[in-house]
């Protein structure tokens, strides 16, 4: 009997790895931000094998070097800050944009005792000030966008100062430089724990739920493959149900799967809920946001970037999470923000 049970238990691991063997196989990138933490909620829960895809991740350091990748067909899918797919698209790369992952996230630091002059939810507050940023970081799309939304020039009212990083963009800040700077998580959370700096505002403040990272893929190969991203879909909106109701393990992975630390991940994801962990495509999102990076400048020509938008895949997704589970809130609640945002 011992030796029958033995061998049962042998047939079952050699099946379970042969069809995790035969599963489609997806390679995604990433950026080590807190809200893309839904990619490692989905592995650790298994999401994604019992959708059906195996997923393999690949860290990147930015957007720039990901959506490389993505071009030299080196990953199958690439979520990245929306401005580099918009560049790259408006370049003549025919990538299609049918998922998000974060929602938010951006914030304005200073020195401590800049706060007071800084307070207040008026962007007139930002007039005659010197602004640090990283060009054409969601930051500096997104704030240009709220200010001319509020009637400020931003071309004669603000002056903006470019940095080629994060960690320039905060020492500008810490030695008067600038009187206030743009920076995206973890990096103000990092400014305000290494360098002495506060955050003054969330960008949030200003333009609630605007449109940071997005789930990009070449056209042709989601065309060919909208079942296998569907599926991949299907396991982030589990992994964003699990995110919503279970905070504390969902602290655990992230802190855990991003080595980022364990304070500023709790403090960014659910404390001050800087940014959302949300897999919704945001059209209407993207399409403001690209109307704000013509406005600024940064791509002289038009283009019909919603030809580059699919929704259709995310929603089969949802409908098909919501038909297995009808009673569950979260998900309802997920259909509403759909038919609102798309």
């Amino acid at each position: 009997m011992k030796r029958l049970s033995a061998l049962l238990v042998s047939l079952m691991l050699l099946a379970g790895t042969a069809m995790a063997a035969d599963l489609p196989k997806l390679k995604v990138g990433y950026v080590p931000e807190p809200a893309h933490g839904l990619y490692f909620v989905a592995k650790e829960k298994g999401y994604f094998k019992e959708e059906g895809v195996d997923v393999e991740l690949f860290q990147f350091g930015s957007a720039a070097e990901g959506m490389a990748a993505l071009k030299a067909e080196k990953l199958d899918v690439g979520t990245f800050g929306t401005t580099a797919p918009l560049l790259f698209i408006s370049k003549g790369s025919d990538f299609t944009f049918f998922g998000g992952m974060m929602i938010g996230g951006q914030a304005i630091v200073a020195r401590p005792e800049r706060l007071a002059e800084l307070s207040g939810n008026d962007l007139k507050i930002f007039k005659g000030k010197k602004i640090g940023l990283v060009k054409l970081s969601t930051g500096d799309v997104v704030f240009k966008g709220a200010l001319k939304k509020a009637g400020i020039d931003y071309k004669k009212d603000v002056t903006f100062v470019e940095f080629g990083s994060a960690a320039a963009v905060a020492e500008a800040v810490k030695k008067g430089a600038v009187d206030a700077g743009l920076l995206w998580p973890p990096h103000f959370s990092l400014a305000e724990k290494n360098s002495g700096l506060k955050v003054a505002h969330y960008i949030e403040e200003f333009y609630p739920k605007y449109t940071c990272c997005r789930i990009v893929a070449p056209t042709k190969s989601l065309n060919e493959n909208k079942d296998v991203h569907r599926r991949f879909l299907a396991a982030l909106i589990r992994a964003y149900k699990f995110y919503k109701t279970n905070p504390e393990e969902t602290v655990q992975i992230y802190t855990k799967s991003l080595k980022i630390d364990e304070e500023i991940v709790r403090n960014e994801t659910y404390v001050n809920k800087v940014a959302e962990s949300n897999p919704d495509p945001l059209r209407k999102g993207i399409l403001d946001f690209w109307q704000h990076i013509r406005d600024a400048g940064y791509i002289p020509q038009d283009y019909a970037i919603d030809k580059h938008i699919n929704t259709d895949i995310y929603k089969q997704a949802l409908d098909s999470v919501v038909k297995r589970y009808p009673k569950e809130k979260v998900y309802q609640e997920m259909l509403t923000f759909y038919k609102k945002n798309n």
